[in-house]
């Protein structure tokens, strides 16, 4: 589906389209194009190829999906992947969805993929600044980069929302400890993890001098900040993934202890009904020699020694924590 197709000469918009090859036969001197596509089918995908002369290689890609995030030359055209995220409260899970942008010296391409990350925002933004805007296709990688970062902290703050529910799970006291569901947290992490990780790398690379001639000189230092954002949130993460490992430890450690606790119950329990069980047991086998087995009062002593023992080892079993 075609969100935009716009055209932009000296950081001003000159040009609104509504199809793919009116945008791309659209060449005036000094602008470039801005192609917005939200999850395209192979015609869509085709057509904006033959328009702008994309890579066959990098259009493969976008129409596979799922790649990992990447930066590549081919010829003039910069060709870029970039994971979207957002979290689900309800669910408790990352969802993730994929940015492919091409950028060449007069046309940039975005064809987005998933919920996360919509760049509406960043079109109205970078139209309200036209001295940015006027680097050209350099802006609206960086713009886009920038918010898919900026998209990721919300991430994070709901991991770590869920880590400090968790962390004072585990510590309540409460019997049903949250086990299950730190492990599949974890897993979120490590999945994130997993984009975030090649992400860093892939735009450190973009302030290289192998793609100076698409990303102007003075937009350098503000991919140096998008780096840097990633980082940031990259640190972040592992230190969620850190908490939970120690929530999991912490959390089996206190199931250990209870069943510990469990159990010396149990035995306490068990050796105190041991005496009147075996002296039921003698009584009830009528054997001859048995004191008080003949004796009219012989149930009633029986009985209340047989309870007197089992307070007894009640009251020391009290006394020593295990009851």
């Amino acid at each position: 589906m075609i969100v935009e197709a716009r055209r932009y000469c000296e950081g001003r918009r000159v040009a609104d389209h509504d199809s793919i090859e009116a945008l791309g036969a659209d060449r005036s001197p000094g602008g470039f194009s801005w192609l917005g596509l939200r999850m395209p089918d192979e015609t869509e995908l085709r057509c904006a190829q033959a328009a702008f002369g994309l890579p066959e290689l990098a259009v493969i890609d976008a129409l596979q999906t799922h790649d990992r995030p990447k930066v590549e030359r081919h010829d003039g055209c910069l060709f870029v992947v970039v994971p979207t995220a957002r979290y689900v409260e309800s669910r408790e899970v990352v969802e993730f969805g994929e940015l492919f942008i091409f950028i060449g010296v007069d046309f940039a391409v975005t064809v987005r993929y998933g919920q996360a990350a919509p760049l509406a925002g960043v079109r109205a933004e970078l139209e309200a600044t036209p001295e940015l805007l006027r680097w050209g296709p350099g802006a609206v990688l960086q713009a886009a980069l920038a918010h898919v970062v900026d998209s990721y902290r919300p991430v994070v703050a709901g991991l770590e929302n869920d880590i400090r529910e968790v962390e004072r799970d585990v510590f309540s006291g409460s019997r049903s400890q949250p086990t299950r569901r730190i492990y599949f947290l974890i897993r979120e992490v490590l999945d994130f993890l997993m984009v975030l990780e090649p992400l860093s790398t892939a735009v450190n690379r973009l302030v290289s001098d192998e793609y100076r001639a698409l990303i102007p000189g003075d937009l350098r230092p503000l991919f140096d900040d998008i780096h840097e954002a990633v980082a940031d949130v990259l640190a972040d993460t592992r230190a969620a993934h850190s908490l939970l490992d120690n929530a999991l430890i912490a959390s089996t450690t206190q199931v250990s202890l209870m069943q510990n606790e469990d159990t010396r119950k149990i035995s306490a329990w068990a050796a105190i009904g041991v005496l009147p069980t075996v002296v039921a047991g003698l009584f009830g086998m009528n054997l001859d020699g048995i004191p008080f087995a003949d004796h009219i009062a012989g149930f009633g002593v029986v009985t209340g020694l047989s309870l007197l023992c089992s307070y007894g080892l009640y009251r020391k079993f009290r006394a020593s924590g295990w009851l």
